[in-house]
């Protein structure tokens, strides 16, 4: 038996195996509007580019960030502003500074799909994280003998 809705009994189906699908992954509408809200947060470049720029670089305060992105300092904290409304961005204090980190979870797995083909490839410093393998530092990789 389908899982067909009552309000679309009378609609015209014509593959009701995969009407049912569609409506089974559907199903949690609220889930749905969460990631097209995460989307639309995601869908404006100097948010993402901070974004970005928090995923290869590590946790950034207002400034770098700024100068990162080439926005102003008070762009940067309005847009961060919105961020950590949204849950994609934490902040935690160093001594006097504020810095930033990127949250968890859905963001930073789009993020990764974003990165395959937005990111500039190459090696970062000390603070990158996941971009470079640091087994042996300052050891040039030799072959053994």
């Amino acid at each position: 038996m389908h899982k067909v809705p009552e309000t679309l009994s009378g609609a015209r189906v014509i593959d009701p195996d995969q009407l049912c699908d569609a409506v089974a992954v559907l199903g949690d509408g609220e889930k749905v509007a969460q990631a097209a809200t995460l989307l639309d947060v995601l869908g404006e470049v100097n948010r993402l580019s901070i974004l970005l720029a928090l995923q290869h670089a590590g946790d950034l305060c207002v400034s770098d960030l700024a100068v990162a992105v080439g926005m102003s300092d008070s762009a940067v904290s309005h847009a961060l502003r919105l961020l950590r409304a949204h849950g994609l961005v934490t902040a935690h204090r160093q001594g006097r500074l504020v810095r930033y980190r990127l949250s968890g979870g859905l963001p930073r797995r789009l993020l990764e799909v974003v990165s395959e083909v937005a990111v500039a490839p190459g090696p970062l410093h000390a603070h990158g994280h996941d971009d470079v393998t640091t087994d042996t530092p300052d050891t040039p990789d030799t072959p053994e003998s």
